[in-house]
């Protein structure tokens, strides 16, 4: 009995149909991963999306600060006469929006050089970095022996009778209750934070131990909190 045999014309459509069915599964394969990128893509989109709508975009705004050294001469921090005395921190916010100061972070950072008039400081090369933060309302505490001091935080009160905000004319005054929180800064106007101890977070006029003086330079950052965007970071220099 003789089998009948088939010729290779014959076979070649079985071949075709064979490799035909061998390509599906990495077709298969790659549609999948398409799609699974496409979907984790389209996720991401949507999240990163949501994050920008809600943040609070930074303001546009530019300050200027200045910080004097010169000794009270009485029209300072235990009065209310309008005009910036020696003794005083002047911010003045040049243009913008008005701003809320519950929304600034104010950060100074000092450090306490080797030596004033030729004699070595005792604290000379620590860093005092204190932080304003009318939201908080803490008192200044901090460590003397620590290395760099901790961070201090406090709120700074209008010391006028009646009033419960800053405004321009008056001075930011004393330690106390957070009335920084509840200023509004505007456009054109100087604020003064006639105490300088609760601004920078140490007693200026201890200058045997601090330091204090003409030139001094104090690096000075203010935080946009809802955004988190720094709107003022640069190094002020005092000056008499």
């Amino acid at each position: 009995m003789c089998r009948e045999r088939i010729s290779p014309e014959a076979e070649r459509p079985f071949l075709f149909f064979i490799e035909r069915e061998s390509a599906v599964s990495p077709v298969i394969g790659v549609m999948l991963m398409l799609v699974v990128t496409i979907i984790v893509a389209a996720l991401v989109s949507s999240f990163s999306g949501g994050l920008s709508d809600s943040a609070e975009p930074a303001p546009t705004t530019a300050f200027d600060i200045s910080i004097r050294a010169g000794d009270a001469v009485g029209n300072g921090a235990k009065t209310n006469a309008p005009g910036p005395a020696p003794e005083c921190v002047v911010l003045t916010m040049v243009s913008g929006d008005t701003l809320n100061s519950a929304d600034l972070k104010i950060i100074t950072t000092y450090t306490v050089p080797e030596t004033y008039n030729g004699v070595p400081l005792a604290n000379a090369g620590k860093v005092i970095k204190h932080t304003l933060d009318g939201a908080i309302g803490q008192t200044d505490k901090w460590d003397e022996n620590s290395d760099p001091f901790i961070p201090q935080v406090n709120g700074y009160n209008l010391e006028s009778a009646g009033l419960s905000c800053l405004t321009p004319g008056y001075g930011m005054v004393g330690k106390g209750k957070p009335y920084f929180g509840t200023c509004l800064f505007k456009a054109g106007e100087p604020y003064w934070f006639k105490d300088r101890n609760p601004f920078l977070g140490f007693d200026v006029t201890d200058r045997t131990a601090y330091g204090f003086q003409e030139g001094s330079v104090v690096h000075v950052t203010i935080v946009h909190t809802p955004s988190g965007q720094t709107v003022y970071d640069r190094d002020v220099v005092a000056t008499w």
